[in-house]
């Protein structure tokens, strides 16, 4: 059984929010999500939604609280971040538990995509080869495979998203400043 709280996110998610609006920065829905799941935010913080990682759906629900809305709820915050760790450990049980087995092709995209948001190499290749297992009929496998590539490129390089420095107060190097001139640098 999925909690009340979990199925309004994954409605607000996968129901109410264009495919196309998910990945621009949009004020608007930042906001609507921040009025909406800001308490979820936080309770989830607390370990309050642990026991949603004991379903499939309601631990997708949890995986796009932390992965997806905090980056919309914390934008230019450090705080976007702040659950990283922790999401990849869900991710890893997830998938460890099958419960990819029981999602939708776009749903298990998101359940996936913190691996690739992870700064470590290794959530990486463990995310081409989970792409490929689960995701290879996806009408937009080879938009998601070159995406990914490009965020894998630049973990090689750096070790870490460049882009975030600013935000997480890392220093720059002198190659990641020339790289953040370019075009494609963030996401």
């Amino acid at each position: 059984m999925i909690s009340e709280r979990a199925q309004l996110i994954l409605d607000f998610w996968f129901k109410e929010t264009p495919s196309e609006m998910r990945f621009k920065k949009n004020d608007e829905l930042d906001q609507k999500i921040r009025n909406n799941f800001s308490n979820d935010y936080e309770l989830a913080c607390q370990n309050e939604y642990d026991d949603w990682q004991d379903n499939p759906m309601s631990c997708l629900a949890l995986v796009i609280l932390f992965d997806q809305f905090s980056r919309n709820m914390f934008r230019n915050d450090k705080k976007a971040f702040a659950q990283d760790h922790k999401t990849r450990l869900i991710v890893n049980d997830a998938v460890y538990s099958g419960y990819l087995e029981a999602m939708n092709e776009n749903q298990r995209f998101f359940m996936l995509l913190p691996l690739i948001h992870s700064e470590e190499i290794s959530d990486h290749e463990m995310a081409y080869y989970l792409l490929n297992k689960y995701l290879r009929e996806h009408e937009g496998y080879n938009k998601i495979k070159k995406f990914w590539q490009d965020h894998t490129k630049v973990i090689r390089l750096f070790h870490r998203y460049p882009h975030r420095n600013q935000i997480l107060g890392r220093e720059s190097t002198d190659e990641e400043i020339e790289f953040l001139k370019g075009s494609g640098s963030s996401w």
